[in-house]
């Protein structure tokens, strides 16, 4: 027996297996649908979390900006992590963020955020049209302190002196500054917290807020502050 005939078999070459193109398209579409989940996830978490800088920023109107310049730049600003910036923790209709407090002005600013949805539920709600929810005063807004009256004479505390809306795809802004709160009070006046109490144009109690959310804290329960350093791009020019 020569070699051919003895170690023939062992010096054949078997070709390699040919890759199956339906478990290849598979695998292409399992990838991208992965892809694609992934990054859908972590463009609702960069929406949920963002604000333009227009509602983050601090805004300068009439009152601080003369505040401002009379104190030659030199005034505090401090802010507050919220607690719970929402209205509801199942709804979610409104949530609020970017608090700013200058103490010594009395000035109290923040924005408030919603999701384009809402205008449908209030839309089925409250049986608006399309141009009642498009209208600029669809919402109003106002300031509640603590206290144990029940009076909006007595308990609705600060003027709004500004407002500015804006919108980033299913979500819509208002940026608040609220004018002539006393937050230095201290003993029997002192505000312990106050709420941005929220009213929609055509709710059924035009008294009853449709929706509150604590803005401000300064209580036993809770009073942690850090101060908020102004941008060059914030001061007045």
């Amino acid at each position: 027996m020569d070699d051919m005939e003895r170690y023939g078999d062992y010096n054949e070459i078997d070709e390699p297996p040919r890759k199956s193109p339906v478990l290849m398209f598979i695998k292409i579409v399992a990838a991208v649908l992965c892809v694609s989940v992934i990054g859908l996830l972590a463009f609702r978490i960069f929406t949920f979390n963002y604000y333009p800088a227009s509602m983050k920023k601090l805004y300068f109107n009439d009152t601080l900006t003369s505040f401002y310049n009379q104190n030659g730049g030199d005034i505090s600003v401090k802010t507050q992590k919220l607690r719970a910036p929402y209205d509801d923790a199942d709804e979610g209709n409104f949530f609020c963020d970017n608090l700013y407090v200058i103490e010594e002005l009395g000035q109290l600013q923040l924005s408030l955020r919603y999701n384009t949805s809402f205008l449908d539920k209030l839309k089925t709600e409250l049986s608006l049209t399309d141009e009642q929810l498009a209208a600029d005063d669809l919402l109003s807004f106002r300031l509640w302190k603590s206290g144990e009256g029940t009076n909006p004479a007595v308990q609705v505390v600060g003027k709004l002196t500004y407002s500015e809306r804006d919108s980033f795809t299913m979500y819509r802004y208002y940026k608040l500054v609220f004018d002539g709160i006393d937050l230095t009070a201290v003993g029997e006046d002192k505000i312990e917290w106050i709420r941005l109490e929220v009213f929609v144009k055509g709710q059924k109690d035009e008294k009853k807020p449709y929706s509150m959310i604590a803005v401000y804290e300064n209580n036993e329960a809770y009073s942690t502050f850090s101060e908020y350093k102004i941008s060059s791009s914030e001061v007045p020019k």
